[in-house]
């Protein structure tokens, strides 16, 4: 009994501790901006596996003295170029206008059906450019900066790397953060104890170790109800038909259904009161 309150504790400090290290944005590559280098600065905002989509906020900046934007206001007109999103791929801004964060969605690769350890990759061209004379897209020295903001439930990381031709390639992964996998694990392990125990006085009570009550049986058909609530409770929202689905939740349903259809058994065989 001892060594079983010690893992329950050891586990609560473990789920406490990852949910209080956080979500968080990590950043790989060259934090100096040139001096007049266009600064992209990304902040994630939402990520949505049922789609594969994360939604980040683009925010130009430059130093002090940038020829293109202040900060407050563009000065003179520039577009923003990036791959691999849902709708368009340009951000023009034009003189005068204020300078905003505007909403993009990276189109990802990945598979919520493998839920909790899904994984989430793409990699985005991005470059700042201006038309010249001849209405042809000329790049600007560009830089990505990424923003520490996270979003609540995963890990994300982004990696800058010169791609040539005056391109940036920011290759972007997402994953679900520790404290979410801890919480799913937790969760799929108590709806594995649950048929355990109604086995458990199913059986007993078949073998006649114990006597049959018939209010138990309204305890274990309430347990075969009170799975799919607990299922859908997960984090993240599994579809139905993730693998924990086949792995686990139906032979939950099943295990349930055999204690029913054993206790019953036991039930029956002895007669009447």
């Amino acid at each position: 009994m001892g060594g079983i309150v010690v893992a329950i504790i050891a586990l609560y400090v473990t789920v406490v501790v990852l949910y209080a290290s956080g979500s968080g944005v990590v950043s790989r590559g060259d934090d100096e901006v040139s001096p007049g280098a266009v600064s992209l600065v990304l902040t994630p905002e939402k990520m949505d596996a049922a789609t594969s989509r994360l939604t980040v906020s683009l925010l130009p900046k430059q130093a002090d003295g940038g020829e293109y934007t202040n900060g407050v206001t563009i000065d003179k007109p520039f577009a923003v170029l990036v791959s691999a999103v849902a709708g368009s791929t340009a951000v023009h801004y034009q003189p005068s206008e204020l300078v905003a964060p505007t909403e993009v969605s990276f189109v990802m690769d990945g598979a919520i059906e493998q839920w909790p350890f899904d994984r989430y990759h793409v990699t985005s061209f991005v470059v700042a450019a201006v038309d010249d004379a001849d209405g042809e897209s000329v790049p600007l020295p560009t830089a990505v900066t990424v923003s520490g903001r996270g979003v609540t439930g995963w890990d994300i990381t982004m990696a800058e790397r010169d791609a040539g031709d005056g391109l940036l390639a920011v290759d972007i992964s997402a994953s679900r953060s520790g404290a979410t996998v801890a919480f799913g694990i937790v969760l799929l392990t108590l709806m594995v104890i649950i048929p355990t125990l109604v086995l458990i006085v199913a059986i007993a009570v078949l073998r006649g170790r114990r006597k049959v009550e018939v209010t138990t049986l309204g305890w274990m058909g309430a347990m075969v109800f009170a799975t799919i609530p607990l299922r859908n409770f997960l984090p993240g929202s599994p579809p139905i038909g993730s693998w924990i689905d086949y792995l686990i939740v139906l032979w939950v349903i099943a295990a349930l259904v055999a204690g029913l259809v054993i206790f019953v058994i036991a039930w029956w065989r002895r007669g009447p009161a």
